[in-house]
């Protein structure tokens, strides 16, 4: 007599998804809409990030949403900046986790962030009221949200923090180095 075998599909466990039990599960009543908050822009009540505002040398003023928008000197720009050397479309300005990021757009020209030069295609973090050269050396914009956003204290100290971790963790001969 031959013993039977189990094919090999049957041995292989099969996995299933489960749900937590209903009491894990926990809907909170108790939150208060933006509106009740003090929020006077209609997206930032509506769950989306307040508009943002742009200022740049030479007395001009703009906004853009804070879902995102481009700044430039074309007629497509959500904000339209007269200064020279600026693209039809130069940077996209957007509102992630509360904070402005700026994003400079390919053949959008020059971009920096203080000191540095930015790459196309990148969104880099800007702080409240840091200004944003475009274009011709001098010509600069200055970003701020209408709403208030989320401050940049707590991500700022956090990112100091991972500083100093990955200051700790380094060989000494790095840190000389980077002296």
């Amino acid at each position: 007599a031959v013993a039977s075998m189990p094919s090999a599909s049957s041995a292989v466990p099969r996995w299933t998804a489960r749900r937590a039990p209903s009491s894990r599960r926990r809907v909170s009543s108790d939150r208060t809409p933006a509106r009740a908050l003090g929020s006077s822009s209609p997206t930032a009540a509506a769950g989306g990030p307040g508009p943002i505002r742009v200022t740049w040398t030479g007395g001009g003023a703009a906004e853009v949403p804070g879902t995102g928008g481009t700044l430039g000197a074309g007629a497509g720009a959500d904000a339209r900046v007269t200064l020279p050397g600026v693209a039809d479309a130069h940077v996209k300005l957007e509102v992630k986790q509360g904070r402005v990021f700026v994003t400079a757009l390919k053949g959008g020209g020059r971009v920096t962030l203080g000191d540095s030069s930015l790459f196309p295609g990148v969104a880099y973090a800007v702080k409240e009221g840091a200004t944003i050269g475009l274009g011709e050396e001098g010509s600069e914009v200055t970003v701020e949200q209408v709403d208030g956003g989320a401050g940049t204290s707590g991500i700022d100290m956090m990112s100091k923090m991972m500083q100093m971790q990955f200051e700790a963790t380094l060989k000494p001969e790095i840190k000389k180095a980077l002296e």
